[in-house]
């Protein structure tokens, strides 16, 4: 009896001691809250925080928060939150300098924590390469030039990674700086309106990729730019944002965008290696988002004369 007593004490104890508390910092969406239960069910062993922050939440109440509530691990969803762990690393007090972290839901997570010790994650975008590619096999035309317009202040990287990647599939990848002529709103939609043509230095656009990016997509260029352009020319917006395929803003063609839910099992998959294995999160980086759904607008490719694959279309969805 007493060895059995003993057992069932040790199992307890073994339970508590490998238990975390794990505090998700999110602003409150339907998006974030797929996420978080995700990470909840996944996580189940361990203590869950939820911190709901806002536009105007500052940094004290998110040190605040991390003080009350003791946190042994951060999910970061949105640059805020990242933000907010960023000025945390900073800390010298003894009792939060253990914390790590991981996020998705962030734009341009590789380029913000670049050389960061204290944060991994997950790309919340869909690589450009996984949007080309997908959109390739549902159409019955060569596409071997992309067009993309992007900030080099910010997107450099990626833009030279989904280059590269590409070239590596016989397509080309024409990343045009926007930024080349300033950095203003008005220097960069000029720029903007001399990219999205049906030709750009000689070459045939087979498609042109809508960055996920509010400095380019403007409320000034939004309207009279990108949805004009993507009306007149007769050539594919392929983006990452479903709703940009939706019969309201009849915009993309083609949409390759998150899986929610798989986005939050990867996330905490990388959680648990963290936790369970004791990896430093240095050592888990930031991967390539896995899950991925998508979406084709029927009538933009009508628009366009874009000949499909109908044996295809079966696994996207498709909006008419």
């Amino acid at each position: 009896m007493q060895a059995l007593t003993l057992s069932i004490l040790i199992i307890l104890l073994t339970q508590s001691l490998s238990a975390a508390t794990l505090m998700t910092v999110s602003f409150d969406s339907d998006e974030m809250r797929l996420v978080k239960e995700t990470i909840a069910r996944d996580l189940n062993k361990h203590k869950h925080v939820d911190l709901v922050i806002r536009k105007d939440s500052d940094y004290e109440e998110f040190l605040a928060a991390v003080r009350k509530n003791k946190p042994d691990f951060l999910a970061l969803l949105d640059n805020k939150a990242v933000n907010f762990m960023k000025k945390l690393e900073n800390e010298k007090a003894a009792d939060i300098q253990h914390i790590q972290a991981a996020s998705t839901m962030a734009l341009n997570l590789r380029h913000v924590i670049q050389n960061n010790k204290k944060i991994c994650g997950i790309v919340y975008e869909v690589p450009a390469f996984t949007i080309v590619t997908r959109f390739r096999r549902l159409v019955s035309r060569a596409i071997t030039t992309v067009l993309a317009p992007y900030r080099a202040s910010e997107f450099e990287m990626m833009i030279t990674e989904a280059r590269q990647q590409l070239q590596k599939e016989g397509i080309d990848l024409i990343g045009v700086n926007v930024e080349a002529e300033g950095r203003d709103t008005a220097a960069v939609n000029r720029l903007v309106e001399k990219a999205l043509v049906n030709e750009y230095a000689g070459k045939k656009i087979d498609a042109i990729l809508v960055p996920s990016d509010n400095v380019i997509l403007n409320k000034e260029a939004f309207a009279s730019l990108w949805l004009r352009k993507a009306r007149s020319l007769k050539v594919p917006f392929l983006c990452n944002i479903e709703k940009f395929t939706s019969k309201d803003f009849d915009f993309c063609t083609f949409a390759a965008y998150p899986d929610l839910a798989a986005l939050g099992h990867q996330l905490a998959e990388q959680i648990n290696e963290s936790l369970e294995s004791g990896t430093a999160v240095a050592e888990l980086g930031v991967d390539y988002i896995i899950g991925v759904q998508e979406s084709l607008n029927i009538n933009r490719a009508k628009a366009i004369d874009l000949p499909l694959k109908s044996e295809r279309l079966d696994s996207v969805h498709s909006v008419e």
